[in-house]
């Protein structure tokens, strides 16, 4: 039985749900509580839900200010924040299938961005490998300042003829 999976906008009846969703105990360096990511969305961040059928199953974030202006060049980017799938149900595909819905979702959503960038830890090398063959690029540049350590910048075009995230030299 094939199963669909869906990207759609944080919906106030999910809020119970997305409460309960948790990364496996080894990712947690990487991911803030859902809790604090909830109550932390600024005005110009929007929350997101992973669902399969009807199941909730991950959660992200698109941040439409991207905070790395000294660091990189960036010309109509939008970040991909806390990016994960319910430690119940890893192992599954999901975030592949996520992952490779992300292109056409953010395109739909935000129409004038021309990139996706990411951020992710350079110890996490499942989340750089499942960034990787959902079609991310790694820009070579690294971000000092994460809170778990330096992080690789990924970026994906949304539209084709747009240029990657480089580093600003």
């Amino acid at each position: 039985m094939r199963v669909e999976m869906n990207l759609q906008p944080f919906a106030e009846h999910y809020f119970e749900q997305v409460l309960a969703l948790q990364v496996a105990p080894e990712q947690q360096n990487y991911v803030k509580n859902i809790a604090d990511i909830l109550q932390q969305l600024s005005e110009q961040q929007s929350a997101h839900l992973m669902m399969v059928d009807k199941l909730l199953v991950g959660f992200f974030v698109i941040d439409q200010h991207y905070p790395y202006k000294q660091e990189l060049a960036l010309n109509k980017a939008v970040l991909l924040r806390s990016f994960f799938v319910d430690q119940r149900h890893q192992g599954n595909g999901y975030g592949y299938q996520a992952g490779m819905l992300l292109k056409s979702y953010v395109s739909q959503l935000i129409s004038d961005s021309d990139l996706l960038g990411l951020t992710v830890n350079c110890s996490n090398h499942a989340a750089q490998a499942l960034y990787k063959k959902c079609g991310f690029k790694d820009s070579e540049v690294l971000y000092q300042g994460g809170p778990a350590g330096p992080q690789h910048i990924y970026s994906m075009e949304l539209k084709s003829g747009s240029r990657e995230i480089r580093s600003i030299t």
